[in-house]
């Protein structure tokens, strides 16, 4: 309609200059002037030193008419997504109160809070203020995004095209209708912009006085913190054979009541505000024991040794949500965002109380009543762990409730043993640590240090007891293992059916001891209100710059490089170790094994791991040049047969002359290739010896492969036969034993009479077998066959003989000779006759 209407405009105006006879063209600006009033009333909203002298085009004002009205149209959309103001003024609202409740708390006179509360009031106010923190850059953002609109709007008032009317809105209507609706979007846009830069910056002004406040707030906590930490090795209370001084206003069952009313509703709170991530453990723990289940009963059912199955199962078919819960707890906490000490502590407690279900069958009466004590221990220990004052009034019962864990603790690895050394071993100095953390927290409450026994005896206490529940955890985990492959294998195109359960235990037992090692460490560091000055050290300790020369490091990017090239090297491994065992179990052509392919998986995993270590460490890449001329002045030197090794592996991925699985000779040496690996390959002999050969010799000798186009094996047999046998009759017999089922008919069996002996006519027989696996099986049985087919039919195999005659011999060796070997009259008389005989 638009350009309609400006089209008529041209016309009429070409039209009404050739009529009149003019010689010139009119000049644009007089079509404007002609066409347009300028508008005094908008003029207020155009800045005077903004607006150009020159007159627009009419092409100018159409072409910013359009442009305008899409911006304007964007900006309309990007106010109409304004800030969750609700959201936020009730967040922003609970802050303060829990900023003030906490600062209310701190500043009672009379409370005399412990180093375990003030850790829990420097963990809330962490939260706080991470979260206020994602408030303060969504509102930065949103002040940014108000900001360019503005700038945007600014730049569509400062055009003269606003102050143009037309004279008569009929003869363009469209764009007449077009900038009648921009001047009041304009309008309506200023007004709205300004609306929510004005909430925006009142929100800015709120979460900065919310920062303010915790900055305030962390500053006084970390100072009684800081008095708390220092008094721990003083004397506070009275040693115990002085005078008891304590005032005991409450009873400790009104002040253990409080802490679990307090703390209950802590842990109310945390769960609350981590419902993801509750919910995805609630389903972890039903999948997995739906599962455990359903495994449990098809074995039971299906399998042919079910029952020999079961018989090894110790946890999973007696109580199955025990041992789910044991096995899965340890690890929920990796589901939660920073878990506060109440969420551990509530996690402890329930995998003690699943592993005591566990623990009910596996020893005597007696070690599981000593156990059910140590639980009521343990539980005082952790209530007392909950409290947010120093409470002196449990100084005897810390004492008294010390002793027993003292006895379990010395005596318990004594009862744990295993199979596994290293686990007996790692329970064994569990012990001794812990025996040795309960008998420095005795001396020390004895001598008034409340404060520090305290701590120590409730890390002791609680460390040992989660330390004996991640025993049982890995050995839950490990027996879900067996049970998943065990099932598995009854599926032969099951991927899990090749592993062997015995190599994967090897391997996956190391991680998820390590993983035991790493939640113990954790929560024993939580305890002993240690983490936060340990994380602190290391992290002051790893990310401190030093330098070697020009050349800056940190212990901490060293660390990062090593463990990502060591992760890189076990994930290698690990994908080597499966196909491996895939492929010797998997009975498929030896096209469709991965084979020597898994050389360069492995390389490539190694190289891009070593990329990814080196950027992860900030390792520039000019100095890992420098790193790889250094290693070319070796390789010239010392490294040509590493190198050379290293090449023929790549070279055997490639070609794959052998795979795992073939059966090779190279050398004087023959087996079945068990591994190709990066610079040698493993080869196991057919006496069971392992020999490990360099890639190198694979390629540079003389290598025989048995298997490369397929399994079969020719087998050759020479038999000797009397010169007066019948010799179709011995083809014939031959022929009847190499009739049988184990043996090819294409190739066809052969029977060749080959040489003519000094005392036999020899026959070689050649025939094929299906698999080189039974070779010499069959090879061994057709030679028996033989041999009794010849005895039955009367033909003879002969041996060779031979006569001796002996002449002259002395008379002293004839007498001894005759002694021995009594000779004939008849022998006597002929010698007579013929003494040279």
């Amino acid at each position: 309609m638009k350009f309609k209407s400006l089209f008529f405009i041209f016309l009429s105006t070409f039209l009404a200059i050739a009529v009149k006879g003019q010689d010139t063209i009119p000049s644009q600006s007089s079509i404007v002037e002609g066409l347009f009033v300028e508008d005094a009333t908008f003029d207020s909203l155009v800045e005077a030193n903004l607006a150009g002298p020159q007159k627009p085009t009419l092409e100018d004002l159409i072409t910013k008419g359009k442009l305008y009205s899409v911006l304007a149209n964007q900006i309309k959309l990007d106010l109409f997504k304004p800030l969750d103001t609700l959201e936020y003024s009730q967040e922003i609202i609970a802050f303060n109160n829990t900023i003030e409740r906490i600062t209310q708390s701190i500043q009672t006179p009379g409370k005399n809070f412990n180093l375990r509360y003030i850790n829990g009031l420097n963990w809330v106010t962490n939260n706080i203020g991470r979260q206020n923190q994602d408030f303060e850059k969504t509102i930065d953002k949103r002040m940014s995004e108000l900001t360019h609109l503005d700038s945007l709007l600014k730049t569509i008032k400062n055009d003269k095209l606003l102050t143009y009317n037309l004279k008569d809105s009929s003869i363009i209507p469209a764009y007449s209708e077009a900038i009648l609706k921009l001047k009041g979007d304009i309008i309506m846009l200023d007004s709205a912009l300004y609306s929510q830069q004005l909430i925006t910056a009142r929100f800015q002004s709120e979460v900065s006085k919310v920062s303010i406040n915790l900055m305030t707030l962390d500053q006084f906590i970390e100072i009684n913190k800081k008095e708390l930490e220092r008094s721990l090795l003083t004397k506070e209370i009275n040693y115990l054979w002085e005078t008891n001084s304590i005032p005991s206003p409450r009873t400790i069952l009104e002040i253990s009541k409080e802490s679990i009313d307090l703390n209950f509703g802590f842990l109310k709170t945390y769960l609350a505000d981590n419902k993801a991530s509750l919910g995805l453990s609630l389903f972890l723990i039903g999948f997995v024991y739906f599962l455990m289940k359903t495994v449990i009963k098809k074995i039971e059912s299906q399998k042919d040794f079910g029952k020999l199955i079961l018989e090894r199962v110790r946890f999973y078919k007696k109580y199955p949500l025990s041992a789910t819960m044991t096995s899965l707890l340890p690890l929920l906490v990796f589901l939660f965002e920073r878990p506060s000490l109440v969420f551990i502590t509530f996690l402890i407690i329930l995998q003690v109380a699943f592993t005591t279900v566990l623990i009910y069958e596996q020893y005597e009466k007696n070690d599981f009543l000593k156990w059910v004590i140590m639980i009521l221990f343990f539980l005082f220990f952790s209530i007392s762990n909950l409290f947010r004052e120093i409470v002196y009034q449990e100084r005897i019962y810390l004492l008294l409730g010390s002793l027993f864990p003292l006895y379990v603790s010395g005596i318990s690895s004594r009862k744990f043993k295993t199979e596994d050394k290293k686990e007996e071993t790692f329970l064994t100095k569990i012990s001794l640590f812990m025996f040795v953390l309960l008998s420095f927290g005795f001396l020390a409450n004895i001598f008034g240090r409340f404060s520090l026994a305290k701590i120590v005896s409730v890390a002791g206490v609680t460390g040992f007891m989660q330390a004996i529940s991640l025993y049982f955890f890995v050995n839950v985990i490990m027996e879900g293992i067996y049970l998943l492959i065990e099932y598995s294998k009854k599926e032969t195109d099951t991927f899990t059916s090749y592993f062997d359960f015995q190599g994967i235990q090897k391997r996956l037992k190391g991680i998820f001891l390590f993983a035991a090692v790493l939640l113990w460490t954790f929560s024993f560091l939580q305890n002993a209100s240690l983490k936060d000055a340990v994380v602190d050290y290391l992290r002051l300790f790893l990310e401190k710059e030093r330098f070697i020369g020009d050349n800056s490091f940190t212990y901490g990017s060293i660390i990062l490089f090593g463990l990502l090239i060591y992760a890189s090297l076990l994930l290698a491994n690990t994908i080597a170790y499966f196909a491996s065992v895939k492929d010797q179990k998997k009975a498929e052509g030896r096209n469709k094994k991965l084979g020597s392919s898994v050389l360069l998986i492995r390389l490539a995993i190694i190289t891009v791991g070593f990329f990814i270590a080196a950027a992860a460490a900030s390792i520039p890449l000019n100095n890992i040049t420098i790193v790889l001329g250094a290693l070319s002045v070796g390789i010239g030197f010392g490294l040509q047969t590493i190198i050379n090794n290293l090449v023929s592996g790549i070279i055997l991925a490639f070609e794959r002359p052998i795979q795992i699985g073939d059966e090779i000779e190279v050398g004087n040496m023959s087996g079945t290739v068990k591994e190709v690996g990066i610079r040698a390959s493993k080869i196991q002999a057919y006496d069971g010896s392992e020999i490990v050969v360099p890639n190198g010799d694979l390629l540079s000798q003389q290598l025989v492969n048995w298997t490369l186009s397929d399994n079969r094996r020719r087998i050759e047999i020479k038999v000797g036969v009397s010169y007066g046998s019948d010799m179709q009759k011995v083809k014939s017999v031959i022929d009847g034993v190499l009739a049988r089922e184990k043996v090819l008919k294409i190739p066809l069996p052969r029977v060749l009479m080959e040489n003519f002996g000094d005392s036999s006519v020899e026959f070689r027989v050649l025939f094929w077998v299906e698999t080189i696996d039974i070779w010499l099986d069959m090879r061994a049985e057709i030679m028996s066959a033989i041999y009794e087919a010849f005895q039955k039919n009367g033909i003879e195999i002969p041996f060779p003989k031979r006569d001796l005659y002996l002449k002259g011999l002395p008379e002293d060796i004839r007498e001894s000779l005759e002694k021995i070997f009594p000779v004939t009259e008849s022998v006597e008389t002929e010698n007579k006759k013929s003494p040279e005989t």
